[in-house]
């Protein structure tokens, strides 16, 4: 119990009723520069200046006979020195040892000034956190709404028949546009999550920067001509390579080069150098747009934070896009930093990432392969040719209407033979009944999921019956979502939204495979 009086951080005074200190703890002795023998045994007034003497005498000690207690009572002590000390004091009269004493607890004025501060700080930051969350809940309704506005404006005008073929291409082309902007929000929204869950992983692997600063620029490159904005490049090609995720740092690439685009007005500049800056690799990405305030350059990287969350802004997006770009760098063992002169001024982010010391014979990985899919968005991706599916026989369970008719439609074009159920009670039915080649179901529906229907079918095979592949096809996209799907017996995982050429592709495999 004396340990802990003793470490407290406020002052501790026990004095009896003839006034004599019966206690005193090492904070007190340290705010007024007394040792304890000085004290123990004199006389709380030989503490008190004149004014607190009269105080002590008229007031604080009368009203602790009176009520047993005192509290906020604020007065001086006096330090060995002569110093006076204010100090704010809640006390209590107690039987201990068979008499009556009375304790004091003695703030220093100053410690309660600088504690009244930190809440106060503590309470403008949870508002100020509160406020932010609030704006980019806001955002996100907004920026997620905004593409399903044209997604289910031209759907109904194709829907009701009244445009000509020419209306009907652009409405198709709408809707593909707008569908793959809210996968990129979406996109943005999971890398978030795993952001704060601390659940991204990299892929890491030796890789030449350039590489991925030069498929960067050649996908973002009809972007920046529409505007009229020069993308300029200089590259050091022997700056050389670091360890890292080619997709991750390709993010990184993406969402610099993006921004500057989107940021830059028709006929400015956007600029990236590459170069070694002694044992760093150093990319350089300026623009000559807007800039960024003083007020706001501190919160570039910050989550829920945007230079403009009014109604009138002229730029969408989440506004991850730079929180997330850090956190990679980071995880990359780098550094980001942004400058800026001012508003309509320009910006550049300057990205660090140490050097590989140790240079191995493995091919770098990077974009060197093929051009550069933009994160969450796959309108840089050619359309692929869809394979054929002829003779396959393919069931599809999904408790959503609308995606078992869409994916009937894909694969039928494809030439498979489709039967559909809407739960795992008639999925079993159609595979006893149609004995179909391969199982394509979802995950998350009502009343029984898709992981209870693949544990049903395998234990079906393993009394005798044949074994079906099967693919998850789920919005349950995480790695772990993956982990579980594989676990539960299905051969494949594949998240929504998918490209159709690549689901007939996956069945294809699967059941070449299976033929094998």
């Amino acid at each position: 119990m004396d340990e802990l009086l003793n470490t407290a951080p406020c002052g501790f005074l026990s004095f009896t009723d003839d006034g004599l200190i019966a206690l005193v703890n090492d904070t007190l002795l340290g705010l007024l520069g007394h040792g304890r023998d000085e004290l123990v045994g004199s006389h709380v007034e030989s503490l008190l200046p004149v004014a607190s003497r009269i105080f002590y005498q008229t007031h604080l000690f009368p009203i602790l006979k009176l009520h047993g207690r005192a509290e906020e009572v604020y007065f001086t002590l006096r330090a060995k020195g002569g110093a006076e000390v204010p100090v704010l004091a809640n006390a209590a009269r107690r039987e201990r040892g068979g008499a009556l004493v009375n304790d004091c607890v003695l703030m220093h004025m100053r410690q309660r000034d600088q504690y009244e501060d930190e809440i106060l700080r503590a309470r403008r930051e949870a508002e100020e956190a509160t406020r932010a969350k609030d704006e980019f809940l806001a955002i996100v309704s907004h920026e997620l709404r905004t593409p399903l506005t044209a997604v289910l404006g031209w759907s109904r005008m194709l829907r009701v028949g009244n445009l000509d073929e020419r209306g009907a291409a652009r409405a198709l082309e709408a809707i593909e546009r707008n569908a793959e902007s809210q996968n990129q929000l979406i996109g943005d929204l999971l890398d978030f999550s795993r952001i704060i869950s601390g659940k991204i992983r990299l892929d890491v692997g030796r890789l030449e920067p350039a590489s991925v600063i030069h498929a960067a620029i050649e996908v973002l490159t009809p972007a920046a001509d529409a505007k009229g904005i020069r993308l300029q490049s200089v590259l050091d090609p022997k700056a050389g390579p670091v360890s890292g995720d080619p997709e991750r740092l390709q993010q990184v690439m993406w969402n610099l080069l993006s921004n500057a685009v989107k940021f830059t007005p028709r006929g400015g500049r956007v600029q990236v150098r590459l170069e070694r800056v002694d044992s760093s690799v150093e990319i350089t990405v300026s623009d000559t747009g807007s800039g960024i305030s003083a007020e706001f350059l501190p919160y570039v990287f910050e989550r829920f934070r945007q230079s403009d969350t009014t109604t009138t802004r002229r730029h969408g997006g989440l506004g991850l896009g730079m929180a997330i770009t850090r956190h990679i760098v980071e995880l990359h063992g780098g550094t980001i930093r942004a400058e800026s002169p001012g508003e309509g001024l320009g910006a550049t982010f300057v990205v660090r990432l140490p050097v590989m010391i140790i240079h191995t014979a493995e091919p770098p990985a990077g974009a060197t392969s093929g051009p550069l899919t933009p994160p969450g968005g796959e309108g840089a991706r050619p359309p692929a040719l869809m394979a054929r599916l002829d003779g396959l026989r393919v069931l599809v369970v999904d408790d959503e209407r609308d995606a078992r008719e869409l994916l009937t439609a894909v694969l039928t074009q494809s030439g498979a033979q489709v039967t559909t159920a809407s739960g795992v009670a008639e999925a079993l039915g159609e595979l006893r009944a149609a004995k179909p080649d391969l199982l394509v179901s979802d995950i998350e529906m009502a009343h029984e999921d898709g992981y209870s229907l693949i544990r049903k079918v395998r234990a079906a095979e393993a009394e005798g019956g044949p074994r079906i592949p099967a693919i998850a096809l789920t919005a349950h996209a995480r790695p772990s979502d993956r982990l579980r799907a594989l676990s539960e017996g299905f051969q494949l995982h594949m998240p929504k939204p998918v490209e159709p050429a690549e689901l007939v592709l996956a069945i294809a495999n699967l059941c070449h495979s299976r033929r094998q």
